[in-house]
């Protein structure tokens, strides 16, 4: 399942088509409400000029390069990322910005940074994919300096709904794409597991990403891929989806098509003592 975005992005360097994922992440870079909850969640880390910053799974680096721009012309952004194709790619974006970040290779879990090496540090939709995220922000409280924010951004898996008269296909196959992923239920968790981290003045808000346009929705949720996974799995019955499918394009073509997923923004701070 090393081509399957809810599975392969641990690792996609070891997949037959790594550009699956660039293009996932591509698409939700420029899609609207997805792009108003990345600025959000920007914002929140309160960087100012001057200051350090961190971008853990920072993909295609969009985020990271942000927030060098952010902390210019003096601070520094460092995007890490376990994925040598998401570095390459990322540094590729960013020779074309004015003011660039460093890009890291390592491990979230192991972070290569001393204690309070930053004033902020983000993290969106990675922690879904790592089997200890408590880990990693507990890693990512130790680098961020007393005063600091630690920013998370993670979708809730059981919050995904499409619209469809198959009501039972469909909540089936909603439960096997939630269940696909490491931590499939991450977005509820955040708020326990910053806190879990030492960190306080915890706050967490939830933002939809509605689409309503199939494309999109397989650009994003595999549909039919998932479709096929979750009847060879025996999730569901054989010829069980193909009406399912046939109503979401129907409905498409009639510009009815609905999707949502609901993704949770979640903040601590540093103690200062």
């Amino acid at each position: 399942m090393s081509d399957c975005l809810a599975t392969g992005f641990a690792g996609c360097d070891r997949a037959a088509d790594p550009d699956i994922f660039v293009r996932c992440l591509r698409y939700l870079a420029a899609a609207p409400g997805m792009r108003s909850i990345k600025d959000e969640s920007l914002a929140w880390l309160g960087l100012a000029p001057g200051d350090t910053a961190l971008d853990l799974g920072c993909g295609l680096g969009g985020e990271a390069t942000a927030m060098a721009g952010s902390v210019a012309p003096s601070g520094l952004a460092v995007g890490l990322d376990a994925s040598r194709v998401m570095l390459a790619r990322a540094a590729n974006a960013a020779g074309q910005a004015a003011v660039r970040p460093v890009f890291v290779a390592g491990d979230g879990a192991h972070l290569p940074f001393v204690d309070g090496a930053f004033a902020g540090c983000r993290v969106e939709r990675t922690l879904q994919h790592v089997p200890v995220p408590g880990a990693v922000l507990a890693e990512m409280a130790r680098v961020t300096r007393p005063g600091g924010a630690v920013v998370a951004v993670e979708p809730d898996w059981g919050t995904f709904v499409v619209d469809s008269s198959h009501t039972a296909v469909a909540r089936r196959l909603a439960e096997f794409w939630c269940d696909s992923f490491r931590r499939g239920w991450i977005g509820r968790e955040l708020g326990r597991l910053l806190s879990e981290a030492g960190l306080k003045e915890i706050e967490v808000i939830g933002r939809s990403l509605v689409l309503r346009e199939l494309a999109a929705a397989e650009a994003v949720y595999s549909l039919s891929d998932t479709a096929d996974r979750a009847v060879a799995a025996g999730a569901l019955p054989q010829g069980a989806t193909g009406s399912f499918l046939t109503e979401l394009r129907r409905r498409d073509a009639a510009g009815t098509f609905f999707s949502s997923l609901t993704f949770f923004l979640a903040r601590g701070r540093k103690p200062r003592t």
